[in-house]
């Protein structure tokens, strides 16, 4: 019995990794795709984006099928949907064609995110279900690090088809597993019925929102569309405020807001959020800074990128341990701690950087992410009730998807913004001959990161000392 729940848990943490890889991996490929489809640098952002958008629009809703239908079967025809995707994202047949392969793929991938936690938490006992969930989190802060340095190396040996097809294989591996080792379900209560005006609006709030801030950075703030931007991100604000008020007057909401009454998993996933903000802050501009400003080969760039993806996998088990034996709170701190000089670190970065001040600043980011992901996620799931796991799992990894993709929006609406501002005209993609002009933009836009990684520093610690005087 214990070997069938490792073997669950390994199709699973191979989904996990995969689905969070998928949100990153393109990152290093971008410059290359935009130049063979004859797309903007901003423009080709999407295709990063419209995986995340729909990942973060209807993780909660299949969060919600889960718990009514069972989370096994969801979770199986979500590896199914993604590994299809994958497969269809990989053809060359133009742009449009890969944001419907991408489409296909986030789907599938919105269907496992939403219920890997839910089906671990009730796989395993109490006394490992700690040790299992921290394994699902480093193997999640992993895949949406790892992307740009293991893209980089595909594409040092082929072209960027394969960064999709090598989902191919592997997917049929983890979905063959996932077949003989995965539980089943236990019976649902089909009476109850899906919150299917939260779930729409929901998705419309997503889609207006970051429709808005990507063409913001497609089409430029000085741009007289502007104001139909802002009336876009407006409406997406007005659709927020009603999701807000369904939830709250439907008899089975899709998200149960009495779970926010709890401080510890509200400050816990907000700390989540801010943590990978600055973690896609890294992912989506330092590719342009070691391919276009530095000058160095995509397979040389994969490699300096490998550095943090090498140390979390190190520190990320690390992280859980020590988080068993002083508490998710101290290790949750230390790791905050890193991520912001790491910040500090890239500040100081200029186009004749030493190499090695590359290496420490992404070892100061490893340490940082895989010390605080596994203990903060420790925190957040063992703070609510047994009643609320499903929602909390749905919740958590919304509130990490939703910061990468605040991430690649923030990162390059603050890169090209300040470029144009600097420059005095339009920027919406690298300036060529111009790298002095990306370097300005690049420190700007990491002082937004900077401050970022020492507010979710400041709630974590605010957690710790208001946990103490509970005590």
């Amino acid at each position: 019995m214990k070997n069938k729940r490792i073997a669950a848990l390994i199709a699973i943490a191979i989904f996990t990794f995969m689905t969070s890889l998928d949100s990153s991996i393109v990152n290093i490929a971008t410059p290359i795709m935009a130049k063979e489809m004859n797309v903007s640098s901003s423009t080709i952002e999407w295709v990063i984006s419209i995986y995340l958008m729909i990942i973060s629009a209807l993780i909660m809703f299949f969060g919600r099928l889960g718990d009514i239908v069972g989370k096994v079967k969801v979770f199986k025809i979500g590896t199914i949907i993604f590994t299809v995707g994958s497969l269809i994202a990989g053809f060359k047949l133009g742009f449009s064609f890969l944001l419907f392969g991408r489409a296909i793929q986030a789907l599938g991938a919105a269907m496992t995110m939403s219920n890997n936690f839910g089906i671990t938490t009730e796989m395993f006992p109490p006394q490992e279900r700690g040790r299992a969930l921290s394994i699902l989190a480093t193997f999640f802060a992993l895949g949406s690090i790892a992307g740009p340095s293991l893209g980089g190396l595909i594409l040092n040996t082929g072209n960027w088809s394969y960064i999709f097809w090598i989902n191919v294989p592997v997917g049929i591996i983890a979905i063959v597993a996932g077949i003989v080792s995965l539980p089943k379900d236990s019976p649902k209560n089909t009476n109850e019925k899906l919150d299917w005006y939260g779930t729409t609006t929901f998705a419309a709030f997503i889609g207006f929102f970051f429709y808005a801030l990507m063409q913001g950075q497609t089409q430029g703030y000085t741009n007289p569309i502007i104001l139909t931007i802002l009336t876009i991100l407006a409406i997406a604000i007005i659709l927020l405020i009603v999701f807000i008020a369904i939830e709250h007057y439907v008899k089975l909401p899709m998200l149960n807001f009495r779970i926010f009454k709890n401080a510890d998993f509200t400050m816990g996933v907000f700390s989540a959020l801010l943590a990978f903000i600055v973690g896609y802050f890294f992912s989506i501009l330092m590719p342009y800074y070691l391919v276009n400003a530095r000058s160095y080969s995509a397979g040389f760039a994969g490699l300096l990128l490998a550095i943090i993806p090498l140390t979390i996998a190190f520190f990320g088990p690390i992280g859980g341990t020590l988080a068993d034996k002083f508490g998710g709170e101290k290790i949750s701190i230390i790791g905050l701690a890193s991520l912001t000089i790491a910040q500090v670190l890239i500040l100081t970065f200029n186009l004749n950087s030493s190499l090695w001040l590359f290496i420490v600043t992404s070892l100061f980011y490893g340490v940082g992410m895989g010390l605080f992901q596994s203990p903060n996620n420790s925190v957040i799931m063992s703070s609510v009730d047994k009643q609320f796991l499903g929602i909390a799992g749905s919740v958590n990894s919304l509130a990490r998807n939703f910061g990468m993709e605040l991430g690649v929006s923030l990162s390059t609406i603050i890169l090209y913004s300040s470029m144009s501002f600097k420059a005095g005209k339009n920027i919406t993609t690298y300036p060529v001959g111009q790298n002095q002009l990306f370097m300005s933009g690049l420190h700007i836009a990491f002082i937004f990161a900077l401050i970022f990684a020492a507010t979710a520093e400041i709630i974590t610690v605010t957690r710790f000392v208001k946990s103490r005087k509970n005590r």
